[in-house]
């Protein structure tokens, strides 16, 4: 066992839940994998495509070769080895097909309803953030604007010109946005404190 690594002895896939101590090389084999992955999932439905044509492909020549001989007890071999794995190049390729469009659209309804789910998010916290006398002795909390990633004072200068949704500094902080570096809008809410 001297001078066995870990994925050798696992296994390629099993490096990230083997712990040991990584150095260079290692911590770029996770990164390759998550590549060859990804470049798989785009690949999936041309090469479904391609096994299609080549299956069709083989089911010609077969036809062809059968074609070449006179007698049917020379034909059947050509039509039975070549219209076997010709249609199995073609189940396979159309299974490849359906798989790659299944994930495509899974990944487009995701991302639909992640973008929901953060507009109903945002709504609730602007509506139950919205009320004149909250729960901090009647004034109203900093209200700021909310990007992607971060929110914003109202007169951020990145902000300018963009029709963005307004909401709370809490609320903000509870979808997990980060304050804009430039405008600070944390502040806001400890100067409505002091004053």
């Amino acid at each position: 066992m001297i001078g066995h690594t870990p994925w050798s002895l696992y296994g390629p896939f099993a490096l990230s839940s083997v712990r040991t101590s990584h150095s260079a090389p290692d911590r770029a084999r996770p990164l390759l994998f998550l590549a060859v992955r990804r470049a798989w999932a785009r690949l999936g439905g041309q090469l479904g495509l391609a096994c299609i044509a080549v299956g069709l492909l083989i089911i010609g020549l077969a036809w062809n070769g059968a074609a070449s001989i006179d007698f049917v007890s020379g034909q059947v071999p050509y039509l039975l080895s070549g219209g076997a794995v010709g249609l199995g190049l073609i189940m396979l390729g159309a299974a490849l097909v359906v798989v790659q469009n299944g994930r495509r659209d899974r990944s487009l309804i995701e991302a639909q309803l992640k973008e929901l789910n953060l507009a109903v998010t945002r709504l609730a916290n602007a509506i139950g953030g919205g009320g004149p006398a909250g729960h901090n002795g009647g004034r109203r909390p900093a209200q700021v604007l909310v990007g992607r990633s971060s929110f914003h004072r109202p007169d951020c200068r990145l902000a300018q010109g963009k029709d963005l949704p307004v909401t709370t500094i809490e609320a903000a902080e509870a979808e997990g946005l980060s304050p804009c570096r430039i405008c600070h809008p944390e502040e806001l809410e400890a100067l409505e404190t002091s004053s």
